[in-house]
């Protein structure tokens, strides 16, 4: 059992990371940014929300447990 606090911390990093996701790509791209550049971006990103994921896949299991 994953005490109440540690829970809703997990819930907070998991918030993080997807704010984290949105500042480095945002859903509108600017248009200064190099096509190269934006594939790193968007890569970077794409870490950031399959972490997110992965947190919050661990919250739903621990929750229906």
């Amino acid at each position: 059992m994953l005490p109440a606090d540690a829970y809703h911390g997990l819930q907070a990093f998991r918030d993080e990371l997807i704010g984290i996701a949105q500042t480095i790509d945002p859903a509108t791209p600017s248009p200064e940014i190099r096509k190269p550049e934006q594939s790193r971006r968007r890569a970077l990103a794409r870490v950031f929300r399959l972490w997110a994921e992965q947190v919050h896949g661990n919250l739903q299991a621990i929750r229906s447990d």
